[in-house]
């Protein structure tokens, strides 16, 4: 398991490198508005810990999510524990779905769960499985004769990833799903390559590979970041490294489209990043608005190197066109976003940056159209506290407009299991 680990170290150090060349923070100013309320506080121990991804939310307006950490502390999970998947009501109390053994199951989720209409949910750890290398599973409720807060849910493995040979290796992003109940992610590592696959998963468990990277000019490495689908059934995603060199020298990332015809699948790079002034490294998935642009974040690049907000709009010939609607500072508006947009019903787009904003923490920032231009603001500034800290996943967003996500750390700075806090589940009011 712990070298299944070494792709997290190298970007938390990358974290590090890149968060010591922000503009110097003051811890003491705070923002003023709106309200943020933390609906969980994890404890790191049996309830889970240190959760990194973005939470869905169902109608009555519960919140489903992982950790990766706590839950199981036997032989195969160590003292840290291999994570669990929550739900967490709106009155603040936490149910355990699942507790993963490190065993078959897997361990150490670092993506969300998806939720489709039927109530599944559907995920992937980051470790484990039949052959170590991730698996994909479906969690469906047991019986209503067994609805208490220690019945956990019944968990299917659909595929475990190793069972045949170029299959691909480790999910860190979300997974999604079509109508047909085909489900739709990507491999940080593996392919013929081992530079990352794009796959399915159909309702049997049966899995095809519908890409695999290779570095150049395709791209490589697909990190945090879920697929989307259209109404026409094409994918679009972002992968952290390839394409043309720099950024390290593995290249700067691009955001592709996967089209289906003739008994396959088309890539069609749609942007090739530079590291410079348009971004690069995009960890995070892609949004597509009702006029066809794409939206997303990058983790570096940008006017501070802090990263970006950057829109793609189609343009003749089926070229794409590139434009920076934000480029971060670290302070006061933010930096590092690892995680995508989400829009609203009049078009202001939400996000967060690891780091960054006035207390250093990240941050919670809101992107309001003015005619061609965009105006961001800072709506949370994370104070490290009881608020939460660096909040690596996106957000949720109900009826009401009210905002929901995670911090891996901050939370109970005092608790002795994580020293800087386990985390916490977060509702923002506006």
């Amino acid at each position: 398991m712990n070298a299944k680990l070494n792709g997290w170290i190298v970007y938390l150090l990358l974290l590090t490198a890149v968060t010591a060349s922000l503009p110097s923070l003051n811890a003491q100013e705070r923002s003023p508005s709106p309200t943020l309320t933390p609906l969980y506080t994890f404890l790191g121990e049996a309830d889970g810990g240190a959760p990194y991804a973005g939470v869905t939310l169902d109608p009555a307006g519960n919140v489903y999510g992982t950790a990766s950490a706590g839950g199981s502390t036997d032989d195969n999970c160590g003292i840290v524990g291999c994570g669990v998947v929550f739900k967490i009501d709106t009155r603040g109390h936490e149910k355990l779905l699942y507790t993963f053994t490190g065993g078959l199951d897997g361990g150490v989720p670092y993506a969300g769960v998806y939720r489709n209409s039927s109530g599944l949910l559907y995920g992937a750890p980051y470790v484990g499985g039949s052959f170590g290398n991730s698996d994909v599973f479906k969690l469906a409720p047991r019986p209503n004769v067994c609805a208490s807060v220690l019945c956990p849910w019944n968990m299917t493995i659909l595929y475990s990833l190793g069972s045949m040979n170029g299959d691909g290796d480790v999910i860190t992003g979300n997974l999604i799903q079509d109508a047909a109940g085909n489900t739709y992610g990507m491999t940080q590592y593996g392919g013929r390559s081992d530079l990352g696959t794009v796959f399915q998963v159909d309702a049997h468990g049966n899995e095809t590979i519908l890409h695999t990277f290779t570095g150049s000019p395709d791209g490589a490495y697909p990190f945090l970041g879920a697929l989307i689908l259209d109404q026409a059934g094409n994918l679009y995603g972002t992968t952290a490294d390839g394409g043309h060199s720099g950024c390290f020298g593995s290249g700067c990332g691009i955001v592709f489209k996967l089209s289906p015809g003739n008994g396959g699948w088309t890539e069609t790079i749609l942007y090739t990043f530079t590291g410079g002034a348009d971004g690069g490294n995009p960890y995070a998935g892609l949004l597509l608005d009702p006029q066809g642009n794409l939206f997303g974040t990058t983790f570096a690049g940008g006017s501070s190197n802090a990263g970006t907000v950057f829109e793609l709009s189609p343009a003749e010939g089926g070229t794409w066109t590139e434009s920076v609607p934000h480029s971060f500072t670290g302070t006061p508006d933010g930096g590092l976003p690892s995680a995508p947009v989400i829009r609203d019903a009049q078009g202001n787009l939400y996000g967060t940056t690891e780091a960054g904003g006035q207390n250093g923490w990240g941050t919670i920032f809101e992107m309001t159209p003015n005619g061609s231009s965009w105006t961001e603001t800072p709506i949370w500034n994370f104070t490290g506290m009881s608020d939460g800290a660096v909040p690596f996943g996106g957000l949720a967003m109900d009826a009401q407009g009210n905002l929901y996500g995670t911090t891996p750390y901050g939370g109970s700075v005092n608790n002795q299991t994580c020293g800087g806090g386990c985390g916490v589940v977060f509702k923002l009011s506006q």
